[in-house]
C-alpha cells in the first residue's frame, strides 16, 4: 500500500479549526445541553434548502408537523443544483415535494450549485424573501454540516439579516453531519409523508438512497435522545434566537 501523502496547508488549517471548536466545546458545556421535546405550533416558519431535497431530509416531517397544526411554511432553495441534474426537472420535484407535506410558497434564488457562498446576489434575494414571509422560525442547515453550501447558507443569512428588523428563531438541522441537538421533533405521525415527499425527488434517488440513512439518523435520534418508549423517528435540531445563534457560529468560525 502506497504512503498516505498530506497537505500541510490543508492540515494546518485544520488544526487551527479544530483549536477553535475544543474550545467552544469546552466553554459551552456542549455535551451537557439539554434536549427539549419541541411540539410543532402554527407559528409561520421558512426552511432555507441549498438544493432541492435538503428541506424533506433535514426536516421534512416537521415541516408537515408544521402545516398539520396551522403553520404558513415557505421553502427558499438557495442553489439552482445545476451539478446535481437538471435544475428543470430537480425545481418540478421539489414543487411535488412541497405539495406532498402541505408546504406553501417556494422560493428559488438560483445561485450556482456549489458556489453559494461566492454569490454577490442571493443574500438580497434572501433578505426580500425573509421580509416577504417575515417568518418566527427559521430551519437551516447547521453551520457544521460537511457540505461547503450547507455551511454557507449560514453565511449568506448572516448577510441578509444584517442591519435589518429581522428577529426569528433558527432551527439548524442535519443532513451530512450529526449535531449537538437542543430540542428535538417527533415524526412517527407525519414520517409517511417524509418517505413519499423524498420519493418525488427520483432525479436524486437513482444516485442514491439518502432516505434509508436519513430515516436511519431518525431512527437513532430517536433511541439515543429518549424521546418516550413509543417514538420510532425523531428530527433533532440546534435552536436559538437569530442573535444567539450567529454568536455561536462567530465563536467557532472567528
Amino acid at each position: 500500500m502506497g504512503q498516505v501523502k498530506y497537505d500541510q496547508p490543508m492540515w494546518t488549517k485544520l488544526w487551527r479549526g479544530a483549536a477553535s471548536l475544543r474550545r467552544w466545546v469546552q466553554g459551552a458545556s456542549i455535551f451537557d445541553l439539554t434536549v427539549s421535546v419541541c411540539e410543532p405550533d402554527a407559528r409561520k416558519v421558512v426552511v432555507l434548502a441549498p438544493h432541492m431535497d435538503d428541506e424533506v431530509l433535514g426536516c421534512g416531517g416537521t415541516i408537515a408537523r408544521h402545516v398539520a397544526a396551522g403553520s404558513q411554511v415557505s421553502v427558499v432553495f438557495l442553489t439552482d443544483g445545476r451539478y446535481g441534474g437538471d435544475p428543470t426537472v430537480r425545481k418540478a420535484e421539489a414543487r411535488r415535494a412541497a405539495d406532498t407535506l402541505g408546504a406553501g410558497a417556494l422560493h428559488f434564488l438560483d445561485a450556482e450549485d456549489s458556489r453559494l457562498r461566492e454569490d454577490p446576489h442571493v443574500a438580497g434575494k434572501l433578505r426580500d424573501a425573509l421580509e416577504r414571509e417575515s417568518p418566527d422560525i427559521v430551519y437551516l442547515p447547521f453551520f457544521l454540516e460537511n457540505h461547503r453550501d450547507h455551511r454557507a447558507a449560514n453565511n449568506v443569512l448572516f448577510a441578509a439579516t444584517s442591519g435589518s428588523s429581522l428577529r426569528f428563531e433558527c432551527r439548524g438541522y442535519e443532513v451530512w453531519a450529526p449535531l449537538f441537538p437542543n430540542c428535538v421533533v417527533r415524526i412517527d405521525e407525519t414520517v409517511h409523508l417524509k418517505r413519499q415527499a423524498m420519493e418525488c425527488y427520483v432525479s436524486q434517488n437513482a444516485v442514491r438512497d439518502y432516505l434509508h440513512s436519513n430515516l436511519g439518523l431518525n431512527a437513532y435520534r430517536a433511541m439515543s435522545l429518549a424521546v418516550g418508549e413509543n417514538g420510532r423517528y425523531v428530527e433533532a435540531f440546534h435552536a436559538l434566537p437569530l442573535a444567539d445563534y450567529r454568536r455561536l457560529h462567530d465563536a467557532v468560525f472567528r
